[in-house]
């Protein structure tokens, strides 16, 4: 089962049995406190003035306006945010991608396939970030804008967090816990509770030749120490994002 989403979730269903079933399910994924509801165009227009919404589930047949014109609206007011159809009609499934949406899914809502539609948003967000998106990141000597793309690891030395690219090297206030907050969006993992590695930077994981210890090589020839506890969930973040293991 994959991590909890700290993102903006916006289900839209007119039938309120229909609506709480595709909230609880959606609630496996999402942060519950973080999933808004509503039944009519009213509501809608409402919270999306209100909130900024990542993920927007969408049922295509509402009885004040339908799906298709709420998307509609929606790629007006928050460009940003994904949408989602939700129908119990098969048919309609066609006429839903003239819009684009992230996915199309039909009603009652199974887990299994909904956690294809997390998968599907989160490997979206990431390409749409991480490739072009910086970070102001404030260092000893002022804020730097940084590229997550751009990030090879970052470690704790001598009491300082420093924070790694391929040739710049930058000594910043916040601790490790903060920045992996801060770029929880993108691809990197906590290997070791001194290190955060970049996951398109390793090349393979292997144990150290004495003891029971691991190391991630990277692109460059470095290597990044893995703790015992962190190298099976290492492994399995690896093969998500397309690495496979022989």
């Amino acid at each position: 089962m994959m991590e909890k989403m700290r993102v903006n979730v916006l289900v839209i269903d007119d039938d309120p049995v229909a609506l709480e079933q595709s909230r609880q399910k959606i609630s496996i994924y999402a942060e519950p406190e973080k999933i808004y509801t509503a039944e009519n165009v009213v509501e809608v227009m409402r919270l999306l003035q209100s909130i900024p919404m990542d993920l927007v589930f969408i049922d295509v047949e509402m009885p004040d306006a339908d799906g298709f014109a709420i998307a509609d609206y929606l790629s007006s007011a928050q460009p940003k945010a994904s949408y989602v159809f939700l129908t119990g009609h098969t048919e309609m499934g066609a006429k839903s991608y003239d819009y684009e949406p992230l996915d199309f899914l039909c009603k009652p809502v199974s887990v299994l396939r909904l956690e294809k539609t997390f998968e599907r948003f989160k490997k979206s967000r990431m390409a749409n970030r991480s490739g072009r998106e910086q970070i102001a990141v404030e260092c000893t000597t002022g804020f730097v804008l940084i590229a997550p793309s751009d990030i090879w690891y970052i470690t704790r030395e001598s009491r300082k967090t420093v924070l790694y690219c391929r040739e710049e090297r930058y000594e910043v206030k916040n601790s490790l816990d903060e920045l992996e907050l801060i770029f929880a969006d993108f691809p990197l993992f906590r290997c070791h509770q001194s290190y955060l590695v970049a996951l398109p930077k390793v090349t393979g994981v292997m144990q150290a030749s004495f003891g029971r210890t691991y190391w991630a090589a990277l692109e460059d020839g470095r290597r990044i120490p893995v703790s015992r506890g962190k190298y099976a969930a290492l492994r399995e973040r690896l093969q998500k994002e397309g690495t496979y293991f022989l």
